[in-house]
């Protein structure tokens, strides 16, 4: 029997669990289809990721007396069409809103909501490639200061539109998280993330941008890897919020890990180790889930920082905290940078595009 979103009771916990892995993992199916892919991608055999998608979503049509999508392009196609509460897999909306998509319904790219399903559980797909290619970076780096000078660069460019861009003494060490842009993307002027005329990446800057708000990427501009994009520069203003007001304090932290966003605050010795998390994340639950895998390697406390304006949406807090057990929601601190005595953060800084760039 299918979850209802209403259902919270703790005999529904194995089946909510259960319905969430399956949506995760459709999620992961659609990011690895979303990748450039040779012409028989969608043809027989299937990726093994998206078959287990699609043999997951037909067994729960059948199980709920409903039409299966047929293959793979009808599950794409649904997924386009649908939103997250109309599909064959229900969780409680605390844990994903019911009018959430996984792809949106002109481009077919994948959303942030689908970004951060993919994200989720020991499988998860994105933040830890994110993750991955910061610590190779790290690897490849001859001092920890230079390691922090190529993240800063790379938090503050997830587009390169000049060439002078390119001439910084970090770029040999980040250049191959970027790819050449095609002719036909965009970008929006709002928080310089790649867009389309109806939405762009951040998904919270408009919901329908005007022209003007959208520029063609000019020739042989480059993009950071989405990965990247979505796990270090979509936090970066709120990084930069937080880290500027406790170094005004005279607050110094280090980096736990080459990670991402995650800081170690000073703490006396003997003590436990007190960490500090940056994140911008649309689903809160999900949020906690990937709090709750940190904590479960240490036994520290952690500082979880987001946006402002998210913890100022209703059931945020809530949400977050009601996936969290006894013993961890002891051990953190849900906040933003209004809080921490911080101004609020703007979006990100994007450079300067001359008219004749377009």
């Amino acid at each position: 029997m299918p979850l209802d979103d209403s259902v919270t009771t703790d005999r529904s916990q194995e089946v909510a669990q259960s319905a969430l892995e399956v949506l995760a993992l459709l999620a992961r199916a659609l990011i690895i289809l979303s990748r450039p892919q040779p012409p028989h991608a969608f043809a027989l055999p299937y990726p093994s990721v998206a078959q287990s998608a699609l043999d997951q979503i037909v067994l729960r049509c059948l199980l709920q007396e409903k039409d299966p999508p047929e293959s793979l392009p009808a599950l794409v196609s649904w997924c386009r069409r649908l939103t997250v509460g109309q599909l064959p897999v229900r969780v409680p909306a605390h844990v994903v809103t019911p009018e959430a998509r996984l792809l949106s319904p002109r481009a077919a790219y994948p959303t942030r909501t689908c970004v951060e399903l993919a994200s989720y559980g020991p499988q998860g797909l994105v933040e830890q490639q994110a993750a991955r290619l910061l610590t190779r970076l790290a690897d490849g780096c001859p001092s920890p200061e230079l390691f922090r000078e190529c993240r800063t660069f790379l938090r503050g460019h997830p587009v390169l539109f000049r060439p002078r861009d390119r001439e910084t003494p970090v770029w040999e060490h980040v250049h191959h998280v970027y790819t050449t842009a095609g002719s036909d993307q965009l970008f929006c002027t709002a928080c310089g993330l790649p867009a389309t005329r109806a939405a762009c990446e951040r998904e919270e800057c408009l919901t329908d941008i005007p022209s003007r708000q959208v520029r063609p990427t000019p020739e042989g501009a480059l993009l950071l890897d989405p990965a990247l994009r979505t796990f270090l520069c979509l936090p970066a203003p709120t990084e930069r919020a937080v880290l500027r007001t406790l170094a005004g304090r005279g607050v110094i932290v280090d980096l736990h890990d080459p990670g991402l966003g995650l800081f170690r605050l000073p703490s006396a010795a003997g003590t436990r180790p007190r960490l500090l998390g940056v994140y911008d994340r649309l689903h809160p639950a999900l949020l906690a889930a990937r709090v709750c895998e940190l904590l479960a390697a240490s036994d520290g406390t952690l500082i979880v920082a987001v946006p402002d304006h998210h913890l100022r949406r209703p059931g945020f807090r809530e949400a977050f905290e009601s996936r969290l057990d006894t013993n961890t929601r002891r051990r953190v601190r849900l906040t933003g940078p209004a809080a921490l005595g911080a101004p609020p953060a703007p979006s990100p800084h994007i450079p300067e595009m001359k008219e004749d760039d377009a």
